[in-house]
């Protein structure tokens, strides 16, 4: 039983993995233009101390959170007591929920980047550089790695190839218009 091994099956869409990735690229970009315009305003944001002072910032965005979604359940209500009215109250209802849905999704993207933050300023650690600074430090990284430059190859003959007229000599004296060369 030692050889067993567990293994998960990613059964979802691919539009679903692909949305996921878009989201982190998004909390990402909020988290780093956020800090950035805070910085640029001359009030950069305070490192995050203490596990309780994390807690803190993560509580007033998931409070934020909540008050949007009270609104938007408040708005579904209000939908489905309009499903048995004729008329277009409905429409405009349904536009209220987009805007309610939007302004949460909104509110939660916040509370990633709060939690990136409380995350990097408590165990990781920020990495202060812009995205720009961050491509070339990867790209000098990589080529490093990979050793720099490519090396031209250097032409020799094995032992085996002496010029004695084999294959490969005769190939190169071959013409394709049928006029062969002159030894």
């Amino acid at each position: 039983m030692s050889d067993y091994e567990q293994m998960e099956i990613d059964v979802r869409l691919e539009s679903e993995k692909d949305l996921k990735t878009n989201v982190g690229k998004v909390i990402k970009f909020f988290y780093d233009k956020r800090r950035m315009e805070a910085e640029e305003s001359g009030w950069p944001l305070k490192q995050v101390k203490s596990k309780h002072e994390g807690y803190g910032i993560a509580a007033e965005a998931f409070s934020k959170i909540g008050a949007k979604q009270k609104a938007l359940k408040r708005g579904m209500d209000d939908y489905l007591a309009l499903l048995q009215v004729k008329g277009e109250d409905g429409v405009s209802i349904c536009g209220d929920i987009y805007s309610q849905a939007l302004e949460l999704a909104m509110e939660a993207i916040g509370m990633a980047a709060d939690a990136t933050r409380i995350l990097n300023d408590l165990y990781y650690g920020y990495d202060s550089r812009t995205p720009i600074e961050q491509a070339i430090a990867e790209m000098s990284a990589q080529e490093a790695q990979e050793g720099g430059e490519f090396e031209e190859a250097e032409e020799t003959q094995g032992e085996d190839e002496k010029g004695d007229g084999g294959p490969q000599e005769k190939a190169e004296g071959y013409d394709p218009d049928g006029n062969p060369e002159e030894s």
